[in-house]
């Protein structure tokens, strides 16, 4: 489309000449439809038909709407130059040539314009024609042909030339422009569309990481690449992917919320172009080379779960275009951290549960197989764990002739650090049954062993006692347990509370023993607080009174059944059957 106030220009040429320029052009000009070659192509074609001393265009940016200055010298045409003018107010005669061609002589040598020509292509300029670049009505630039002092200087017939040639090179800067774009957005349309099958057909996060990363190389350059992920706890973020970074830095990038540029991104959650680095106050250098910088939030439902960061050694390297596409990528990259979030987390989650069985079946191997049989005494004992492997325990341990063991347990708290300390406390207090025959010593020396292996926040809560058969004597040490409770025959309740703390509390704890005689049809039980402290679902305790209730209803039947009884009872009173902590219980009946 003729731009109407250059139509006065094309009458002043003769139609021959006129078409010899435009065949020149074209053919020249459209050689390649690139966006750099026809820059190129266009600076030596003018530098030639004007035996000009350079030429140059201004271009202005569609992407962050500045301006891009090119120029080439008669030395080397082929040669472009990047002027560092990036927007229109020093660039001689822009606002004049960008409404009308123009002719502008004796340019001040001093002029910054003047000054950035003559430093990249040694020339001074002294006489400039410039016409503008218009193509479907839209304006691209302008376009400039340049001589220095030492030659003519332009007339109006070149300039009505040139306005031809601007007509040409601007119909051919905007077919390459949207040639561009439509491999651009192709590019990025299928590297999105990679990355969203890497992301469907694998849940590896490194492996998608790295997907992502080589994916946006392909439309987007950069130097080096980070992916960092916020730490909830400590409000850091954490890189867990990179690219062109030395293992040396990688160990190094750790930030505070709020600090440096990517910092800043998880603080606010919005992305951020830094064109020149040296300028930004925010910017943490992790090599010496960066000259600009991007960076954009990882967004999962609204929440900032990470930051996308690359950073390019060219001075304003990205654009609000170049913003937008990181933020695709950025939502890929999220959503793949979360699906592979999600599944280690199952997969964890499954190696637990695995662990804790294998736990729980070892535990099991620590319990007595089968109640001994004692000769006037009836003896049974149960354990029935919690979801999680807990720190209950309980035995029969044979000593001479006569005489049994009898512990129960519970370590404080859950899980495989409780179950490994009760395994330590039933090592313990095994190794010293066999060396020792007095009760109290077996608890001090268990006591010892235990406060210098665990740590303060734990314990060990247990009852220990000898059965002496033949002469119905049981002696015990209650190391801060529940106290035993026994049924007498002849009426009345006992509890067996003599002893001492919890073991693995204090160094050197000593502990007393007491001797009790069992005469037929007393019942003693022994249990952990899992029985008593049982909850229902308005929150309130199984308890004491409850668990001596069934006892005394229960005291006639063998001791199996009374445990029964108990596990039935409690069961029965917990809030929807849920057993919150291991449940541990001995009878034991003089028949």
């Amino acid at each position: 489309m003729d731009n109407p106030q250059l139509k006065n220009y094309k009458t002043k040429i003769g139609f021959t000449d006129r078409e010899n320029l435009l065949v020149d052009s074209f053919r020249v000009l459209s050689a390649d439809l690139d966006v750099d070659m026809v820059v190129k192509n266009s600076l030596g074609f003018i530098i030639k038909r004007f035996d000009a001393d350079a030429a140059c265009l201004f271009l202005a940016d569609l992407h962050d709407y500045s301006v891009r200055s090119c120029c080439a010298g008669s030395a080397d045409p082929e040669k472009v130059h990047i002027l560092p003018f990036k927007d229109e107010h020093n660039i001689k005669g822009w606002d004049t040539a960008s409404r009308k061609p123009v002719i502008i002589n004796d340019i001040d040598p001093e002029d910054p314009y003047s000054k950035a020509i003559c430093g990249y292509v040694g020339i001074c300029p002294d006489n400039v024609i410039g016409v503008p670049l218009f193509a479907g009505g839209e304006f691209l630039g302008i376009v400039q042909a340049i001589n220095s002092s030492e030659k003519n200087k332009f007339s109006s017939d070149d300039l009505e030339l040139l306005e031809i040639i601007a007509e040409r090179i601007a119909l051919t800067l905007r077919n390459a422009w949207i040639l561009e774009e439509a491999v651009r957005a192709s590019d990025e349309a299928k590297s999105l569309y990679e990355v969203g099958i890497a992301l469907s057909s694998s849940l590896e996060l490194e492996d998608l990481l790295d997907k992502i990363l080589e994916n946006l190389a392909r439309v987007m350059e950069y130097d080096i690449a980070i992916i960092y992920l916020v730490d909830p706890l400590d409000g850091t973020i954490n890189q867990i992917s990179t690219r062109g970074l030395a293992d040396t830095v990688n160990e190094r990038i750790h930030l505070k919320i709020g600090q440096g540029v990517c910092g800043r991104v998880a603080e606010t959650g919005q992305g951020i172009i830094v064109s020149d680095v040296d300028t930004n106050s925010d910017y943490i250098a992790l090599r010496p080379q960066t000259a600009s910088e991007m960076a954009v939030p990882l967004k999962v439902k609204g929440s900032v779960i990470g930051v996308f960061n690359i950073e390019s050694d060219k001075s304003e390297a990205y654009t609000r275009h170049d913003l937008e596409l990181m933020n695709a990528f950025a939502s890929l990259a999220a959503v793949s951290i979360e699906r592979a979030r999600f599944h280690q987390e199952r997969l964890v989650a499954r190696e637990l549960e695995d662990e804790l069985s294998i736990a729980r079946r070892i535990q099991q191997t620590f319990l007595p197989a089968e109640s001994p049989s004692i000769p006037g005494f009836d003896l049974a004992g149960v354990n029935i764990p919690s979801a999680e492997v807990g720190g209950d325990y309980y035995d029969f341990i044979p000593i001479v002739d006569n005489q049994f063991g009898i512990a129960i347990g519970d370590v404080a708290g859950k899980g495989i650090p409780a179950s490994l300390i009760m395994a330590a406390f039933r090592a313990s207090l095994k190794a010293e049954i066999r060396n020792n025959f007095a009760i109290r010593a077996i608890l001090q020396k268990v006591n010892n062993l235990l406060f210098e292996s665990i740590e303060r926040d734990r314990y060990v809560t247990a009852v220990y006692g000898v059965l002496d058969s033949k002469n119905r004597i049981f002696t015990f040490s209650n190391a801060g347990h529940n106290p035993p409770i026994i049924i007498r025959s002849a009426g009345g309740v006992e509890y067996l509370k003599e002893g001492g703390l919890a073991l693995g509390i204090f160094a050197e704890s000593a502990y007393e023993e007491r001797s009790i005689f069992l005469a037929p049809g007393d019942t003693m039980i022994f249990y952990t607080d899992g029985v008593t402290e049982a909850n229902n679902s308005d929150g309130i305790e199984f308890g004491e009174k409850r668990l001596l209730k069934i006892l005394l209803e229960s005291r006639k039947l063998p001791a199996r059944d009374i445990i029964d009884n108990i596990v039935k009872d409690v069961g029965s009173f917990g809030a929807d059957g849920d057993n919150h902590d291991d449940l541990t219980i001995i009878v034991l009946k003089a028949l």
